[in-house]
């Protein structure tokens, strides 16, 4: 969960839950992600003038979190680098390719949590982030956004974080400032539970 959850995608919000890919954990706190209904949002100064916004349409995993005893909780996450859209097929190529997330050699990105606890009223979660063939520690406040019952239980969490995509080997652009260095990642998950 280290991705801070946040800014679940509205386009989908009103539609029939989405076929979930995630293997199926077992237990009464174990939850898989609603692929239809969660968000993955990044952003990135474009010639040091304005944000540029992207996202990746596809992000499934699996979460294990005890309110009560949320230390003993674990997160996974994949996401496919395929998925990736800028409203724009060249740019969206350029970025699967070796100048950034290398897509033939490193098809998923991942986040596998090493530490959850509590903040306050929020997580903090710990874990590695996988991408472009680099692996690091990232740390992320994680916030509820809600739960309820829509075709089956349902909670939902959302999260921000910043890195610098040179400490994974992409540094295009960086040195002529055409794109900035640090990235912005919003997650919104919805989970629900897994099909037996």
């Amino acid at each position: 969960m280290k991705l801070h959850l946040l800014l679940p995608v509205l386009l989908a919000a009103f539609t029939v839950p989405a076929t979930l890919d995630a293997p199926a954990p077992a237990g009464d706190h174990d939850w898989a992600v609603d692929t239809g209904h969660s968000s993955v949002v990044f952003r990135v100064k474009h010639a040091n003038v304005a944000n540029f916004y992207g996202v990746f349409n596809e992000i499934r995993g699996t979460v294990s979190l005890d309110p009560q005893a949320p230390e003993k909780g674990a997160v996974s996450l994949v996401i496919p680098v395929a998925s990736v859209a800028t409203r724009d097929g060249k740019r969206d190529d350029h970025l699967k390719g070796p100048d950034f997330f290398n897509a033939k050699e490193n098809p998923d990105i991942t986040f596998t949590s090493t530490k959850i606890g509590k903040k306050g009223d929020a997580l903090e979660v710990t874990g590695d982030l996988e991408l472009a063939g680099e692996k690091k520690p990232v740390t992320m406040t994680v916030q509820k956004t809600g739960e309820g019952d829509f075709y089956g239980p349902r909670v939902g969490y959302e999260a921000t974080f910043t890195i610098k995509r040179s400490e994974f080997g992409m540094d295009y652009g960086v040195a002529r400032n055409a794109l900035g260095d640090e990235v912005t990642v919003m997650v919104g998950l919805e989970l629900v539970k897994p099909k037996k």
